[in-house]
């Protein structure tokens, strides 16, 4: 069991770092240029099947972790479309000619599996995350500040009260 798990995990990277990564390169950029470079919220409105594509397929049911901003309050949230409860899913069509990766990422979403992804995050959760990291040191100032920066450059100037 160990052996096979280990050949999984290099499969599935090798299929990562030659197939699909590369492949998503322009998708990215294509939508770092929609999105204002990540200013804008991801569009979830393209998930139906393409009108031109005629091949065979599926639809997969994906968990979102999105990254939302309502009258200036920003929320992380795992978001449900479907459910009132909070936890749903999108429903995405994936076939031979466009991938699930390459269709969540044209929406702002990066797939959390090369081929049937359950599980998407908005670009924008991975940048303020990427953020924390680059800024991340041994103090308890480092999420205010990462957070600080990741709000400012999309915009946002946050009102702090001096006690």
């Amino acid at each position: 069991p160990g052996s096979t798990n280990c050949q999984k995990k290099a499969n599935q990277w090798r299929q990562w770092s030659s197939e699909v990564i590369p492949s998503l390169l322009p998708v990215f950029r294509a939508y770092l240029r929609l999105s204002e470079s990540l200013r804008l919220p991801a569009d979830l409105q393209t998930m139906a099947r393409p009108l031109n594509c005629e091949c065979e397929g599926r639809m997969l049911s994906i968990a979102c972790i999105l990254f939302d901003h309502e009258s200036d309050t920003v929320v992380i949230m795992l978001m449900d479309l479907h459910a009132p409860s909070g936890m749903e899913h999108i429903d995405l069509w994936c076939c031979s000619c466009t991938s699930a990766p390459s269709r969540l990422l044209s929406m702002g979403l990066f797939a959390c599996a090369p081929v049937t992804p359950s599980l998407a995050v908005d670009l924008r959760v991975l940048d303020l995350v990427r953020a924390f990291f680059v800024r991340m040191s041994p103090n308890t100032t480092a999420w205010c500040e990462a957070l600080e920066a990741f709000l400012s450059e999309r915009g946002y100037q946050l009102n702090t009260k001096v006690s």
